[in-house]
């Protein structure tokens, strides 16, 4: 039995890859498929790696206008030199 250490997730090197082939074959049938040629049912990761970082959090009702000229009213943090 291989130690799993790798990465600190409990997964090894060669898991990692394994999750990756399999999750690049699946998506290259779903793209052929009825779904695929809709944009629709997109499969989910296997891989850890390819799971996209963060969590979306909160929600607002304003529209994207609207928080767009929020944020750029709001400008970069200050920086001092």
């Amino acid at each position: 039995m291989t130690a799993q250490v790798f990465g600190g997730d409990g997964h090894t090197r060669e898991q990692h890859l394994l999750y990756l082939a399999v999750d690049e074959l699946r998506q290259a049938n779903w793209q052929r498929s009825k779904d695929g040629t809709k944009g629709r049912n997109r499969p989910k990761p296997l891989s850890p790696l390819a799971r996209r970082p963060g969590k979306r959090t909160g929600r607002t009702d304003l529209q994207p206008a609207q928080v767009q000229q929020l944020l750029a009213g709001l400008g970069p943090a200050p920086t001092t030199a």
